[in-house]
């Protein structure tokens, strides 16, 4: 083993190991956790060996095992790997799309993994994610119980609690790919003068693959005409979110081409594009009608 690998996964263990007790001791900072796959993948990366990530993960786990919990730790874990994934399909040249989407599959099998293996300790990660919510519900009630409304806000959370229930899986992998992508493009980065990983493609020229926009309309024909299913739901919740990306995209694509708007201005419109449920649906309808068409060519 090379010395000079040795001291960057000493070095890189100590950077995860503190990203760790940062993301746990320190709410605000909470998101930090997330971000543990990056050493993990730069330690690959540097090596050009997948051990040194395996050995780093281990060391990971149990430094975060000894400071925190098993559920803590489990996550790690789970975060962990989708670094060594990253690392991996970075080492063997796939693209950075390709990167992106290979470890997004490989971290959802993974992240499915570490659910069965915290049931085995008898921890139930949704049951508590709906319990918790169920709580949530109750002091609401609690609130307005003696409102006139109290009726309708009952509903109104009983519907959103079921709706959640069955939206969990969608959520999950929304979540991952969140994970997933803000890891690369953190990863890319810090190596980028090392000229090892290559930067995805710049937002305005992300868009959706053709095929996808006739599967979306296939599962809203099957949710209204044939049978209301939780997969076609979760279904639709993806192609949607992802419609909408595509709706933005184009967006900065138009407001950059033709009117040359700063980064900044149109970053801002876009986020409020999203915030606002009115143009989250056109930017939905959007990105329907640019996967389809391709309005680039137009613009």
């Amino acid at each position: 083993m090379s010395s000079k690998n040795m001291v960057n996964g000493a070095l890189m263990v100590a950077v995860a190991v503190i990203m760790v007790l940062i993301g746990s001791y320190v709410p605000p900072l909470f998101f930090v956790l997330f971000f543990v796959a990056v050493p993990v993948s730069v330690v690959i990366i540097r090596s050009n060996s997948l051990l040194y990530g395996i050995l780093t993960t281990a060391l990971i786990f149990i430094a975060t095992f000894l400071f925190t919990d098993i559920i803590t730790a489990s996550i790690v874990a789970a975060l962990s790997a989708v670094g060594i994934a990253m690392g991996y399909f970075i080492k063997s040249g796939s693209t950075p799309q390709d990167v992106v989407v290979e470890t997004g599959a490989i971290s959802l099998a993974g992240f499915v993994g570490v659910l069965y293996v915290l049931k085995i300790f008898s921890i139930n990660v949704i049951s508590s994610i709906l319990s918790d919510y169920q709580q949530i519900g109750n002091q609401v009630l609690d609130i307005y119980k003696n409102s006139p409304d109290a009726a309708y806000v009952k509903s109104m959370i009983s519907y959103t609690l079921e709706s959640l229930k069955m939206l969990i899986p969608s959520i999950f992998v929304i979540m991952i790919a969140l994970i997933v992508l803000a890891n690369y493009m953190l990863l890319s980065r810090i190596l980028v003068r090392e000229g090892k990983v290559k930067k995805l493609p710049p937002f305005m020229f992300w868009r959706m693959p053709y095929m996808t926009g006739w599967i979306f309309i296939g599962a809203l024909l099957y949710q209204y005409f044939v049978n209301s299913s939780a997969v076609a739901s979760n279904l639709l919740l993806l192609l949607s979110i992802g419609f909408t990306v595509s709706g933005l995209s184009y967006v900065k694509y138009f407001m950059t081409k033709r009117f040359n708007v700063s980064s900044l201005i149109s970053d801002v419109i876009l986020v409020a594009l999203f915030m606002f449920p009115i143009t989250f649906s056109l930017m939905t309808l959007l990105g329907v009608i640019d996967t389809s068409m391709n309005l680039r060519r137009f613009t």
